[in-house]
């Protein structure tokens, strides 16, 4: 088939003229199947796919980075409200559906990779050195829940200082842990983490029915406001996280004693215990109860040797 027979047989699909549409249908005139292997689970609703994009709030202005375009539904729509889009996919079996879409709009590239494995950082540089017109980099995903975690702490903790948000669909249990707040059943490191890097929040819940393959849980949307500067500085980012992972590794014990059993040279029972009344918290506290700044200022103290 010619590039413009491919670009005929896109524009015929119509995504956008009826709120539901069958990745079955789209994925049987190219021969293809969901693979259960790469978590690939397909929007058959247009209105949720409408709603994340609104939820991400683009503009001309807005270098978008989505992860895993699948059939390319919400690419087409990324592409119509940002300034540019770099969709990365890992299934180079879609190229027959995504390959099309670069005929179609002028501010796309399809980047067929691992996003864990790509060099994010060079891919944002090369796009904005040639249009110096985008000013913010923003991710849009909708993320296999198998890789979920990894791929948001990546984003997080390599390329915050160049991210102005994150809007992506998780497994609605995960979407709770993300954005918990302190004492909350779900709190935990990943929530301590979030809270570092961002502002973070719940948009709206999406159910199982709008997928296909149908997956076993309901999922959520949520949005991450990446912060310019974070709300606590540390003198260490990497003792802070080392200690909540610590605290967070045995989570029923108290503090003391979870930060103690993790053998930091220097950092006996006592001084935790000298260090937490120092900043007017119980001993007998556990790690859920404390926030980041409560974790910032602990490490500060237990590390500032």
């Amino acid at each position: 088939m010619s590039r413009q027979a491919e670009k005929d047989k896109l524009e015929k699909q119509e995504y956008g003229s009826h709120e539901r549409f069958s990745p079955y249908s789209i994925m049987a005139s190219y021969g293809l199947s969901a693979k259960k292997a790469l978590g690939q689970n397909f929007l058959s609703d247009l209105n949720v796919v409408s709603r994340i994009v609104n939820a991400a709030d683009l503009g001309p202005e807005d270098l978008v980075l989505e992860v895993g375009p699948g059939l390319g539904v919400m690419t087409s729509m990324l592409a119509e409200k940002a300034g540019y889009v770099a969709a990365i996919e890992i299934d180079r079996d879609l190229r027959c559906v995504l390959d099309p879409l670069e005929l179609k709009f002028d501010n796309l590239r399809i980047v067929y990779q691992d996003v864990m494995r790509l060099n994010i950082g060079a891919l944002i540089e090369e796009i904005k050195e040639g249009r110096p017109e985008l000013k913010n980099v923003k991710v849009v995903a909708n993320l296999p829940y198998y890789i979920t975690t990894p791929i948001i702490m990546m984003f997080l903790e390599q390329y915050a200082q160049v991210l102005r948000s994150l809007t992506f669909m998780v497994q609605k249990e995960v979407a709770r842990r993300l954005v918990s707040p302190p004492g909350s059943g779900e709190y935990g490191a990943i929530s301590v983490a979030v809270a570092y890097y961002s502002a973070a929040s719940v948009c709206f819940d999406v159910p199982a029915s709008c997928f296909v393959p149908r997956p076993k849980v309901d999922s959520s949307v949520v949005n991450m406001s990446v912060y310019s500067v974070p709300p606590v500085v540390p003198r260490s980012s990497d003792n802070m996280f080392r200690l909540v992972k610590a605290a967070f590794s045995q989570r029923r014990k108290m503090l003391v004693n979870a930060i103690s059993n993790a053998a930091f040279p220097g950092v006996t029972k006592e001084r935790v215990t000298d260090a937490l009344d120092s900043l007017s918290i119980s001993p007998s506290v556990r790690g859920e109860m404390l926030g980041v700044k409560e974790f910032a200022a602990l490490s500060d103290i237990l590390f500032d040797h």
